[in-house]
C-alpha cells in the first residue's frame, strides 16, 4: 500500500513538473485525477455545488497562471486540498459579507462533512447497520475532529499532510484524532468495530 502511494505521489510530482514547464498535459492529468475529490471535499464546507465547482476550477487556473513561480510541493494532493479549503472558506465568507449577513468565522460556523454508509458498498445488512451507527456517531463529533477523521481515513493522508491542509501543527492533528477516539470510547461501545473496519479497509 505504501509503495503504491509513493508511486502515485511520484506521478503527481511528474505532472506538476510538466505543468511548471508549460505542458498543459500535466495540468490536465491533475485535473482528471483530483477534480472530483477536491469538489467533494469543498462540498463538505458549503452545500453549493456550483460555487464549490467554481472554486476548484479557480484553484487550477491560478496554479496554471502562476506555474513559473509556484513551488513544487512535497505532496501535490495535500497542496490541492489545502488550496481548495482556503478558497472555499475565503470566498464563502465574502459571499456572506456581500449578502449583509452577520459576519462569522465561516470555518467554525459551517458544518463540515456528513458521514454516511454510502462511503463503501455494503452488502451484509448487519455491517450496513454498524456502519450507519458509526456514521451517526461521527456526525456528533466537533467539526474539526470530523475533518481530521475524514482526511486521515477517507483521504488516507498522513499527519503532516493533514497539518498542512488544516493550517495547524502535526501535534494538533494527533490531539484531534485522540480526542475523537476518546469520544468513541466514552460514548459508543462499538468503537472497536470502527477500528476493525478501518483495518480491513471496509470504512
Amino acid at each position: 500500500m505504501k509503495t503504491s502511494g509513493n508511486a502515485a505521489a511520484s506521478m503527481d510530482l511528474l505532472f506538476w513538473q510538466q505543468l511548471k514547464n508549460g505542458n498543459e498535459a500535466g495540468l490536465r492529468k491533475l485535473i482528471e485525477k483530483y477534480f472530483n475529490a477536491l469538489q467533494n471535499y469543498g462540498y463538505k464546507f458549503l452545500r453549493d455545488e456550483d460555487f464549490v465547482k467554481d472554486c476548484v476550477q479557480e484553484v487550477f487556473i491560478e496554479i496554471w497562471n502562476r506555474r513559473e513561480r509556484v513551488a513544487v510541493p512535497e505532496s501535490v494532493r495535500a497542496y490541492l486540498l489545502s488550496s481548495v479549503r482556503k478558497r472555499v472558506l475565503r470566498e464563502g465568507y465574502r459571499q456572506r459579507i456581500n449578502r449583509d449577513d452577520e459576519p462569522a468565522d465561516l470555518e467554525n460556523d459551517l458544518n463540515f462533512v456528513e458521514f454516511s454508509p454510502e462511503w463503501s458498498v455494503i452488502e451484509q445488512e448487519s455491517l450496513a447497520e454498524t456502519t450507519r451507527r458509526i456514521a451517526d456517531s461521527l456526525n456528533l463529533l466537533p467539526k474539526r475532529q470530523r475533518e481530521v477523521i475524514y482526511l486521515r481515513y477517507y483521504q488516507n493522508l498522513e499527519r503532516d499532510e493533514i497539518a498542512e491542509i488544516m493550517g495547524v501543527n502535526p501535534q494538533s492533528v494527533s490531539n484531534l484524532l485522540q480526542a475523537a477516539f476518546k469520544t468513541f470510547r466514552d460514548n459508543w461501545v462499538g468503537f472497536f468495530l470502527l477500528v476493525e473496519l478501518i483495518k480491513t479497509g471496509s470504512f
